[in-house]
């Protein structure tokens, strides 16, 4: 969990405000060309998802380029991370909307499960995604032949068990102080575990005695369960999936967790967590996604430098008069 690219020069993931407000003027860098900026596909699946396409021309100004993992004939990381050469951001763009046309949303159904999670009031919603998730697979696989016939008996199948699950274990709401107040944190423990040196011990500390059977590394997902097999466990996803736990914790969280919108932009951040942990820093203007990184990077030892910075218009970044913290 401590993998990174080695560059000539100083590599830094900034968020999609960033390469905005490069575009808008609203801030400029300071002696830019000293260091890589880098962006990855969820900056590209944000652009499709919000249709704002302003980061792009930032990311010309700034001459950024595309982290990515590298994948096998089975669509399956091999554990190699990369930066590609530059190439306009426009084009780029336009070549990544060919490779996921037909597929926009075919996850959506699993945003259900998590807002409902954090408290939401979708029942009704969340009945339907097993339909949903065996309609979209045999959608997927009809072009497949006996292939994919296989693979839609087994997507019935598991629609079915997915609305066993739903009906017995989903049907009651609980609100996410309920779930957090279960795990023994409080609103007063919570302020206290965001000052520490060592935010995921503590919580860890507090919860461990509800869940005596799993690990810590195990319950903010830097290991896999026991059992739970066919799901890659990379570094960037493990990150990704801590930043959820620690928003169901209530460690530095993000408003609107049991928004469906709101939901696809907090994974977004968490997504870009996971990226940045590659780099040698991840740069915002969001407090709560640096707050997160600096836990779990700090807990994993990640070469990351999380950095803050208050926005204003005007602002220089990495200039003596700018407010970095």
């Amino acid at each position: 969990m401590n993998s990174y690219i080695t560059t000539q020069r100083p590599t830094i993931y900034a968020d999609m405000n960033v390469y905005r407000y490069v575009a808008c003027g609203d801030i400029s860098i300071a002696n830019p060309e000293s260091f890589i900026w880098v962006y990855s596909h969820v900056h590209l699946d944000e652009i499709n998802r919000n249709g704002n396409t302003d980061a792009l021309d930032g990311m010309r100004i700034l001459k950024a380029v595309e982290i990515y993992d590298v994948l096998d004939g089975q669509l399956q990381s091999v554990g190699d991370i990369r930066l590609r050469k530059y190439v306009d951001p426009y084009e780029r763009y336009d070549r990544h909307l060919e490779a996921i046309s037909g597929f926009e949303g075919s996850n959506d159904y699993f945003i259900e499960y998590l807002i409902r999670s954090f408290g939401a009031n979708n029942y009704s919603e969340l009945k339907q995604t097993p339909e949903r998730l065996r309609d979209e697979i045999e959608r997927l696989t009809s072009t497949l032949g006996d292939g994919g016939k296989h693979l839609a008996v087994q997507a019935r199948e598991a629609s079915e068990q997915m609305a066993i699950v739903v009906g017995q274990h989903l049907r009651e709401r609980h609100p996410i102080d309920r779930t957090r107040a279960a795990f023994g944190v409080s609103s007063q423990e919570r302020k206290r575990i965001e000052q520490t040196a060592s935010p995921i011990d503590e919580v860890w500390n507090l919860v461990s005695p509800a869940i005596p059977n799993v690990s810590k590394e195990q319950f903010f997902g830097f290991e896999p369960l026991p059992g739970v097999e066919g799901v890659q466990h990379t570094q960037h996803g493990a990150i990704c999936g801590a930043h959820v736990v620690l928003n169901m914790i209530g460690i530095n969280p993000d408003k609107g967790l049991a928004k469906r919108e709101k939901m696809k932009n907090i994974l977004s951040d968490g997504q870009h967590t996971g990226m940045a942990s590659y780099c040698n820093m991840l740069l915002s203007a969001d407090r709560a996604i640096i707050d997160k990184a600096y836990c779990i990077y700090t807990h994993l030892g990640n070469i990351t430098t999380p950095l803050h910075f208050k926005f204003k218009k005007g602002l220089k970044l990495f200039s003596e008069q700018s407010d970095e913290a």
